[in-house]
């Protein structure tokens, strides 16, 4: 079994559901707030470096739902800056595995790393009615 390092929304139900699932295959969890992190370039890329830039963005952040951020539309560096200035923008959860470093919650990835078999059906994202229409704390 792993211990994992676990950034996420403090209060998002979706990472509580991650969360959840991780453990129940016997992983132990560390849960960090990746929004108090003081994220630079040099410490967040490596979790995304195995994405597309564009799929480095929270897609439901609120400046990429209203338009304001459009993922892809920058640069490497200049995308690795917004995202260090403004961590909601960053797709979560970031995981830490032994030193192996992911973002995302991707079934298909974590099964092929055997950290875990998400069943089919299971809900580990975010949805609005987990809060009454709205993430408590923004998305």
């Amino acid at each position: 079994m792993a211990h994992i390092i676990f950034y996420t929304k403090p209060g998002c139900m979706g990472a509580v559901r991650q969360k959840s699932l991780l453990e129940s295959y016997g992983h132990t969890l560390e849960e960090r707030s990746l929004l108090s992190t003081e994220w630079t370039p040099e410490t967040l890329q490596p979790y995304l470096a195995d994405l597309e830039l564009k799929d480095w963005f929270n897609p439901n952040a609120p400046a990429v739902k209203s338009g304001q951020v459009i993922p892809g539309a920058l640069s490497r560096e200049e995308t690795l800056e917004l995202l260090c200035s403004d961590p909601i923008l960053i797709k979560r959860p970031l995981m830490n595995i032994g030193g192996q470093v992911l973002a995302g919650f991707d079934a298909e990835h974590l099964k092929e790393i055997g950290l875990c078999e998400v069943p089919s059906g299971y809900n580990t994202g975010c949805h609005s009615q987990d809060q009454g229409g709205a993430c408590a704390s923004g998305s």
